[in-house]
Protein backbone atom coordinates (compact mmCIF):
# COMPACT_ATOMS: atom_id res chain seq x y z
CA UNK A 1 0.00 0.00 0.00
CA UNK A 2 1.31 3.44 -0.92
CA UNK A 3 1.60 5.72 2.12
CA UNK A 4 1.99 8.94 0.15
CA UNK A 5 -0.04 10.80 -2.40
CA UNK A 6 0.84 10.32 -6.08
CA UNK A 7 3.08 13.05 -7.51
CA UNK A 8 1.81 15.06 -10.47
CA UNK A 9 3.79 17.71 -12.32
CA UNK A 10 1.90 20.34 -14.33
CA UNK A 11 3.81 22.31 -16.99
CA UNK A 12 2.12 25.32 -18.56
CA UNK A 13 2.86 28.92 -19.57
CA UNK A 14 -0.20 30.37 -17.82
CA UNK A 15 0.20 31.11 -14.10
CA UNK A 16 -3.56 31.20 -13.53
CA UNK A 17 -3.91 27.74 -15.07
CA UNK A 18 -1.05 26.44 -12.91
CA UNK A 19 -2.78 27.81 -9.80
CA UNK A 20 -6.10 26.28 -10.87
CA UNK A 21 -4.52 22.86 -11.42
CA UNK A 22 -2.74 23.06 -8.07
CA UNK A 23 -6.04 23.87 -6.39
CA UNK A 24 -7.99 21.12 -8.18
CA UNK A 25 -5.40 18.38 -7.87
CA UNK A 26 -3.68 19.06 -4.56
CA UNK A 27 -6.07 21.04 -2.40
CA UNK A 28 -9.27 19.34 -3.61
CA UNK A 29 -8.05 15.86 -4.59
CA UNK A 30 -5.02 15.35 -2.35
CA UNK A 31 -2.30 14.73 -4.93
CA UNK A 32 1.24 16.02 -4.44
CA UNK A 33 1.42 18.66 -7.19
CA UNK A 34 4.43 20.51 -8.59
CA UNK A 35 3.79 23.32 -11.07
CA UNK A 36 6.42 24.50 -13.54
CA UNK A 37 6.25 27.44 -15.94
CA UNK A 38 7.12 25.95 -19.35
CA UNK A 39 8.99 29.13 -20.23
CA UNK A 40 11.48 28.37 -17.45
CA UNK A 41 12.31 24.93 -18.86
CA UNK A 42 15.53 24.60 -20.84
CA UNK A 43 15.75 20.82 -20.37
CA UNK A 44 13.88 18.06 -18.52
CA UNK A 45 15.81 18.47 -15.26
CA UNK A 46 13.06 20.42 -13.43
CA UNK A 47 10.60 17.67 -14.35
CA UNK A 48 13.04 14.94 -13.32
CA UNK A 49 13.63 16.67 -9.97
CA UNK A 50 9.89 16.71 -9.25
CA UNK A 51 9.84 12.89 -9.60
CA UNK A 52 6.32 12.77 -11.06
CA UNK A 53 4.13 9.76 -11.62
CA UNK A 54 2.10 11.81 -14.10
CA UNK A 55 2.92 14.83 -16.25
CA UNK A 56 0.24 17.27 -17.41
CA UNK A 57 1.47 19.59 -20.15
CA UNK A 58 0.20 22.11 -22.68
CA UNK A 59 1.43 21.97 -26.28
CA UNK A 60 2.09 25.70 -26.40
CA UNK A 61 4.33 28.00 -24.44
CA UNK A 62 7.57 29.25 -25.84
CA UNK A 63 8.79 32.65 -24.95
CA UNK A 64 12.24 31.82 -23.67
CA UNK A 65 12.12 28.08 -22.99
CA UNK A 66 11.03 25.00 -24.88
CA UNK A 67 7.56 24.63 -26.37
CA UNK A 68 5.32 22.10 -24.65
CA UNK A 69 5.62 19.63 -27.54
CA UNK A 70 9.43 19.91 -27.36
CA UNK A 71 9.27 19.17 -23.63
CA UNK A 72 7.11 16.11 -24.30
CA UNK A 73 9.60 14.78 -26.87
CA UNK A 74 12.51 15.44 -24.49
CA UNK A 75 10.69 13.56 -21.72
CA UNK A 76 10.23 10.56 -24.04
CA UNK A 77 13.99 10.58 -24.81
CA UNK A 78 15.03 10.79 -21.13
CA UNK A 79 15.96 7.43 -19.55
CA UNK A 80 14.31 8.27 -16.21
CA UNK A 81 11.14 9.79 -17.67
CA UNK A 82 10.55 7.86 -20.91
CA UNK A 83 7.72 5.71 -19.49
CA UNK A 84 6.00 8.60 -17.69
CA UNK A 85 2.26 8.90 -18.40
CA UNK A 86 1.36 12.26 -19.92
CA UNK A 87 -1.86 14.20 -20.26
CA UNK A 88 -1.70 16.86 -22.96
CA UNK A 89 -4.13 19.50 -21.69
CA UNK A 90 -4.44 22.17 -24.33
CA UNK A 91 -6.70 24.52 -26.20
CA UNK A 92 -4.41 24.22 -29.23
CA UNK A 93 -6.79 22.11 -31.29
CA UNK A 94 -4.81 22.66 -34.49
CA UNK A 95 -1.66 21.45 -32.72
CA UNK A 96 -3.50 18.35 -31.50
CA UNK A 97 -4.79 17.68 -35.00
CA UNK A 98 -1.32 18.10 -36.54
CA UNK A 99 0.16 15.64 -34.03
CA UNK A 100 -2.81 13.24 -33.74
CA UNK A 101 -1.08 10.33 -35.46
CA UNK A 102 2.05 10.63 -33.33
CA UNK A 103 0.02 11.02 -30.13
CA UNK A 104 -2.10 7.96 -30.99
CA UNK A 105 1.04 5.80 -31.22
CA UNK A 106 1.90 6.36 -27.54
CA UNK A 107 -0.49 4.56 -25.16
CA UNK A 108 0.91 6.56 -22.23
CA UNK A 109 -0.35 9.84 -23.68
CA UNK A 110 -3.93 11.08 -23.52
CA UNK A 111 -5.41 14.41 -24.50
CA UNK A 112 -7.75 16.69 -22.61
CA UNK A 113 -9.04 19.68 -24.54
CA UNK A 114 -9.55 23.04 -22.87
CA UNK A 115 -12.03 23.99 -21.66
CA UNK A 116 -12.59 20.72 -19.83
CA UNK A 117 -14.93 19.38 -17.18
CA UNK A 118 -13.26 18.87 -13.79
CA UNK A 119 -14.76 15.38 -13.60
CA UNK A 120 -13.02 14.47 -16.89
CA UNK A 121 -9.68 15.70 -15.54
CA UNK A 122 -10.13 13.78 -12.30
CA UNK A 123 -11.10 10.56 -14.11
CA UNK A 124 -8.13 10.79 -16.47
CA UNK A 125 -5.71 11.45 -13.60
CA UNK A 126 -7.12 8.50 -11.62
CA UNK A 127 -6.77 6.23 -14.65
CA UNK A 128 -3.05 6.98 -14.78
CA UNK A 129 -2.12 7.02 -11.10
CA UNK A 130 -4.47 4.22 -10.10
CA UNK A 131 -6.11 6.01 -7.21
CA UNK A 132 -9.55 5.29 -5.86
CA UNK A 133 -12.06 8.07 -5.37
CA UNK A 134 -11.78 7.46 -1.63
CA UNK A 135 -9.12 9.25 0.36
Amino acid sequence: MVDRNPRITVVNDNQEFLQLMHSLLEEDSGYDVTTIDVDAIRNVEPIRQSRPELLIIDLRGRRNGLAGWDVLKAVRQDAELSELPIIICTGDLLGLEERAEEIAKDPRVRTLRKPFQVADLEAMVRSFVGEDETA
